[in-house]
């Protein structure tokens, strides 16, 4: 291994290797694919699917662009996407496969499937040719990735020269008093309404955990600045628990 697959990250709330995060992040998603799209609508009371409706809205896809959902998950930004864009131009790409065949599933009966592409690897290397992609999307994925530096650079070599990245993540909650009354929230009922449903209390209080640890919303735009995207910005959405970030090859 060599000494920058060694540096730490964060695992939850503990740092370890860019291995063991990966191999952490493989593990808890495998366990969660069966329930995941009820948690969450139960953990965001329906709002995730506003928020991704939006995300989507703005990226004004043209009918004949190609899209990569990565960190595809169970494929409902890919079927979003996939109302944009005429033809088979929609790829999927997760590094779990439980979630690859969730969404292929979800594409097949739902009715979209015959235009998407599907694909099992990690963020830090991905099985396409350099400038491929006329936007690439990342939702609520980014901050699992074990090597965020590198996969913001791979993603800049798969996408076109003016293709944009589109990242949609949790974040830092603006305000005091709504910031500690999201903080309750989260450490007491997420992990309570996952320990419910799946029976995995465990999985749900990495979730918290890793939206806490992950960059806020002027450290993710110093990460796509360093990686060599223009036209950097982000938007706050709900009072800045979730923000839209963008940028452009």
């Amino acid at each position: 291994m060599s000494t920058k697959d060694n540096q730490k990250v964060y695992f939850g709330d503990k740092k370890v290797t860019k291995q063991n995060k990966k191999d952490g992040v493989e593990s808890i998603f495998t366990k969660v694919s069966e329930n995941y799209d009820l948690m969450n609508d139960l953990m965001s009371a329906g709002m995730h699917r506003f928020w991704k409706k939006s995300f989507i809205d703005a990226a004004n896809i043209k009918k004949n662009e190609n899209c990569l959902d990565l960190a595809a998950g169970t494929g409902d930004i890919a079927k979003l996407i996939s109302k944009k864009v005429r033809g088979k131009t929609v790829y999927l790409c997760d590094q779990n496969n439980e979630m690859i065949e969730k969404a292929k599933e979800r594409s097949l009966n739902e009715g979209f499937y015959q235009k998407c592409f599907f694909d099992v690897s990690s963020a830090e290397k991905l099985p396409y040719k350099k400038e491929t992609f006329d936007h690439v999307f990342i939702s609520f994925g980014f901050r699992n990735f074990s090597d965020k530096k590198g996969s913001l650079k791979e993603i800049k070599r798969v996408l076109k020269k003016g293709g944009k990245l589109h990242i949609l993540e949790f974040s830092k909650s603006q305000g005091e008093n709504f910031s500690k009354i999201y903080d309750f929230y989260s450490y007491n009922f997420i992990p309570t309404i996952g320990d419910l449903v799946t029976g995995d209390r465990k999985s749900y209080e990495y979730l918290v955990k890793s939206i806490r640890t992950h960059e806020d919303q002027e450290a993710m735009l110093s990460l796509f600045e360093d990686a060599g995207y223009l036209d950097c910005d982000y938007k706050n959405i709900f009072k800045g628990i979730v923000a839209l970030h963008r940028g452009t090859k």
